[in-house]
């Protein structure tokens, strides 16, 4: 008979994933996540497998909650146009209030170029994300809020690596007077 786990499989995503998060996936040791999750090794591996695996788990669940989040955002307010400017400000709020930059971007710019695996899913993620920008710059070219020379793929993409400027930014700079003019600019942007 198998024993039952003493511990909250989705618990202990979480603090790897902060973990991940925090240091980095190279500088996270299997040492570092047996001792955050409080586990013993061979139950890390049997549940989670090797810190690759544990790695694309965290990243998957990740990208689960900023997905449901970016969907609230996006479908905040009927305007599509506001709806992009409402998903710009949730994306800043989080940068200004969090000392963590987000773990896609950290991901991107750590793994994305080595490690295949992680680069499809953040491939998905980011398409995913483009997508949902992009019908809503469809829908407000066609009710005339976006100018109509705007083409809303390449506006999404504009919008989407100006975003992970402003990140860029505040982790560097640790200005929010600089990172919140950096959002206003490009929210102007938007709308001329």
């Amino acid at each position: 008979m198998s024993r039952q786990k003493e511990f909250d499989y989705d618990e202990k995503l979480i603090t790897a994933r902060d973990l991940f998060w925090k240091k980095g996936y190279n500088a996270t040791s299997m040492n570092d996540l047996v001792d955050a999750l409080k586990i013993n090794r061979s139950s890390l591996y049997l549940t989670y497998g090797n810190k690759h695996d544990l790695f694309i788990k965290c990243l998957n669940s990740y990208n689960k909650l900023k997905g449901k989040e970016y969907r609230e955002a996006a479908g905040s307010n009927e305007d599509p146009l506001t709806a992009v400017k409402n998903m710009v400000l949730a994306v800043l709020d989080v940068i200004l209030n969090d000392d963590k930059t987000c773990l896609v971007v950290n991901s991107t710019f750590e793994l994305a170029r080595i490690d295949e695996e992680v680069k499809r899913i953040l491939h998905r993620q980011t398409v995913w994300n483009l997508e949902i920008m992009e019908e809503l710059l469809h829908k407000a070219k066609e009710n005339g809020t976006l100018p109509i020379d705007k083409d809303p793929k390449a506006w999404a993409h504009f919008i989407m690596i100006s975003i992970t400027s402003i990140w860029y930014t505040q982790q560097l700079f640790s200005d929010p007077k600089l990172t919140r003019q950096m959002a206003d600019i490009l929210l102007e942007t938007i709308t001329k």
